[in-house]
């Protein structure tokens, strides 16, 4: 990231360097014109006919010429100074649209195996906060760099050309000036690091809070819960109060600055200078101190800041850039002609199946088949690898196989977009959309009632009734962010409306009938699972073993190893671990 920061596009940095440097060069130009007109009004001798004799015949003689001149070098510099901040602005909003679409696309390929434990909610920070921090370095470092090193750099050797002093003291104290503004600004920067991280620390408390509030209230944790954001919120508030003390500190040392400088710069001239002291010097010098050298050492604390500051966000989000998922093989990116599942046997084939997360095997050594339109069950202990088998086969996790088939389909090197053609997928927390009943079955914004039809007849299979389920707008009723509005049981029956609405070959089915009752459960397994679906292939991952009998077959996994699979009851009369679990789970 900090080689395209430097090179994407080098040439309008080029531009920028040297749009600064002759900004520079005009400002120093503007002071000696001055001073020359001011000596030609009063009488004293061009000092510029001293320094550059050659020059004689080129350089004017009337004092309004010197004026004239002046006043274009000044001008000059202002339009070359507002050019490299236009060229730095432009700059940042180019990279960041890059940047941000490359996140952007990067968040959405990683999968949960590839994250190393970062939470969502930080990659979000990072791309709402961090990238925008770190193209920082782009719209106001480089910038502030330019117009702070030309100018104090020139201006010493200014001061030694115009009055024949020393150039050590100016040095001395532009030297102390950065290394002060440099310690204040680390420590600025320190402050602005902390302020990011506690407002989004602050922010997920917020969105759990919200989330939760119905059941927080009713186990009566919503004190314990405001009392937690409060004391981050005030935290945050001591930093930030901390954060503008120092702020301020530093604009008030880089607003009197010039004026110390100024001293030292006057006592130099009248100690050690050579040259005549005269009113277009004092002007000149008053000029060059005062106003010149104003700009540069306002924004030389702020630089140095947002120097730090940016620093740190692109640390942060190249972090995540270097995050990748890695595969057994090399996935295709390029549409391949698939071969239509058709009726071969077995629809799908897992031979081998590993997968690692952070060091610890999470599924050993699986394989198994599941023949076209056979509907097949996984149980197993919590942890047992269930849905992480379930992730696996839609490619959501890092799992190598020696051999994984859709039909005569080599799984491991089908683009992802065409692998998910074949799959559909209810997770246990069912996905809702905050909009309308029609949209969340249909899945697309703004769905037309033209297929309004299909929608109720998804609905009905998945035994979502309107009258039962108290929906008083039908299909345009609005369902708040998140479900707000349903119960656990109603989310995944209007997940399941969406899988019935959405003709995929190959359902994936996550514990999705664990929040609905008894009766319905037979229902929907009667109704839908078994009669509407009857042709498409079905894998449950479940702890409600009222279904096992209905299946056609049961994968038994244990600590991440598919130790049996068979029918229910053969399973039930050979192997004795089964017995134990379906014990344990129905006592």
């Amino acid at each position: 990231m900090f080689l395209e920061l430097v090179f994407t596009r080098y040439w309008i940095r080029a531009l920028m360097i040297l749009s600064a440097a002759f900004s520079a060069g005009f400002g120093i130009l503007g002071p000696f014109f001055q001073k020359e007109f001011i000596d030609l009004l009063t009488g004293n001798p061009m000092a510029l006919n001293h320094f550059f004799p050659n020059m004689s015949q080129v350089l004017p003689s009337s004092a309004s010429a010197f004026l004239l001149m002046s006043f274009g070098c000044i001008l000059l510099a202002l339009v070359c100074s507002q050019l490299v901040n236009f060229l730095g602005a432009t700059e940042a909003i180019h990279l960041q649209r890059i940047w941000s679409q490359r996140m952007y696309d990067q968040i959405l390929d990683l999968r949960a195996d590839s994250l190393n434990g970062r939470p969502v909610g930080e990659m979000v920070a990072i791309y709402t906060t961090d990238l925008p921090g770190a193209t920082i370095l782009l719209e106001q470092s480089l910038p502030q760099a330019c117009n702070i090193i030309f100018p104090l750099v020139l201006t010493p050797f200014l001061i030694v050309a115009l009055f024949q002093t020393p150039i050590l003291p100016t040095v001395i104290v532009v030297s102390a000036i950065a290394l002060m503004n440099l310690i204040l600004a680390n420590r600025q920067s320190r402050f602005f690091y902390k302020f990011k991280k506690l407002a989004a620390d602050r922010i997920g408390l917020v969105n759990e809070w919200i989330q939760n509030i119905r059941t927080l209230r009713i186990l009566g944790w919503t004190r314990h819960f405001e009392q937690k954001i409060f004391s981050v919120r005030q935290l945050e508030t001591q930093n930030r109060v901390a954060m503008l003390n120092n702020g301020q500190t530093m604009n008030a040392i880089a607003s009197s600055i010039t004026f110390v400088l100024n001293v030292i710069v006057l006592l130099s001239m009248i100690q050690a200078s050579h040259a005549p002291i005269t009113p277009g010097a004092l002007l000149a010098l008053l000029w060059v101190v005062a106003v010149f050298l104003t700009k540069p050492f306002r924004q030389m604390p702020w630089f140095f800041t947002f120097l730090f500051d940016g620093t740190s966000s692109l640390r942060r989000a190249a972090n995540l850039f270097e995050l990748k998922n890695e595969d057994a093989v090399p996935r295709s990116l390029q549409f391949q002609k698939l071969k239509d599942l058709g009726s071969p046997d077995p629809a799908i084939l897992v031979d081998h199946l590993n997968l690692n997360i952070a060091g610890h095997q999470v599924l050993k050594n699986i394989s198994f088949q599941v023949g076209t339109g056979e509907f097949l069950a996984i149980v197993g202990e919590v942890g047992s690898g269930k849905s992480m088998l379930l992730l696996s086969l839609l490619a959501e996790t890092g799992a190598h196989f020696s051999k994984y088939q859709i039909g005569e389909n080599d799984v491991r090197r089908i683009p992802l977009d065409q692998l998910r053609q074949f799959f559909t997928f209810v997770p246990q927390e069912g996905f809702i959309m905050s909009a309308s009943l029609r949209e969340n079955v249909a899945f697309e914004y703004e769905y037309p009632s033209t297929s309004d039809t299909d929608v109720l007849r998804a609905l009905a299979h998945a035994q979502f009734g309107f009258e039962q389920e108290r929906v008083r707008d039908g299909l345009n009723t609005e369902i708040g962010e998140r479900g707000v509005n349903l119960s656990g049981g109603q989310k995944q029956r209007v997940s399941l409306a969406r899988v019935d609405f959405y003709k995929a070959p190959i359902v994936l089915l996550d514990d999705c009938l664990s929040a609905v009752d008894v009766d319905t459960e037979k229902k929907i397994v009667e109704q839908l699972l078994l009669k509407e679906w009857r042709e498409r292939t079905r894998i449950l991952a479940t702890h409600r073993l009222t279904v096992l009998e209905k299946v056609d077959r049961v994968l038994f996994l244990k600590n991440g190893e598919l130790v049996a699979q068979g029918k229910y009851h053969e399973l039930l009369r050979t192997n004795e671990d089964f017995r134990h679990y379906t014990a344990s789970v129905n006592p």
